[in-house]
């Protein structure tokens, strides 16, 4: 009796320690402060000064704002919104080439209103049999607008990706691969020509 016991007692241990602890997640916050800013030469510096009105930036991710990625028993949040991010990685790719960026409450003499829409800020991470891959992704939908009435508007979706698969521990750190992503991200945007031929005409 005893045994059988002990051994329901065991079976229902197996059972109820996973599930109880399969919604506990070790937290981890990414500084955003240490993502590394674009550094290459950039087609944006030949367009004469603009001054851009930032409108705040949306995130249609899901309900955290703050959410990189989640595995089981980790959570890895960033510690600023992922809009705030990507539209302050925006805002220094401009400055840094000679723009003047600005609140959208100071529009009032701005040559353009920017707004974005964040639709990726991830990391995907798969297990092969003897490797393991991790990419992150990270994605935003630019909209554009010339203050003067009845100027065109420019629309453009911009990406960044960054990736690492190997066999055995170590490589690039998860700051090292969101760098690379949204380097690439803002890259995509600062050498995109026809976005430098909608600013030049104004």
């Amino acid at each position: 009796m005893n045994s059988d016991i002990n051994f329901k007692l065991r079976f229902l241990l197996l059972i109820v320690f996973p599930v109880m602890f399969a919604g506990c997640s070790i937290p981890h916050t990414i500084k955003t402060s240490e993502i590394q800013q674009l550094q290459t030469g950039s087609p944006l510096k030949s367009v004469n000064p603009k001054t851009f009105a930032f409108k705040e930036f949306k995130d249609i991710r899901g309900s955290d704002a703050y959410l990189f990625t989640k595995i089981p028993f980790h959570e890895w949040k960033l510690d600023q919104p992922a809009a705030t991010v990507v539209a302050m990685a925006i805002k220094n790719e401009l400055e840094r080439n000679g723009h003047r960026c600005v609140a959208d409450k100071f529009q009032l003499g701005a040559d353009f209103i920017i707004e974005g829409t964040v639709y990726k800020y991830r990391s995907v991470s798969t297990a092969g049999v003897f490797t393991s891959k991790l990419v992150v992704e990270i994605a935003v939908k630019l909209t554009i607008n010339h203050t003067s009435p009845g100027k065109n508007v420019f629309v453009k979706n911009y990406d960044g990706e960054s990736q690492y698969e190997s066999a055995v521990p170590g490589g690039p750190t998860l700051i090292d691969l969101l760098s690379q992503a949204q380097s690439e991200m803002v890259k995509s945007m600062s050498t995109d020509l026809e976005l430098i031929s909608f600013l030049e005409k104004y």
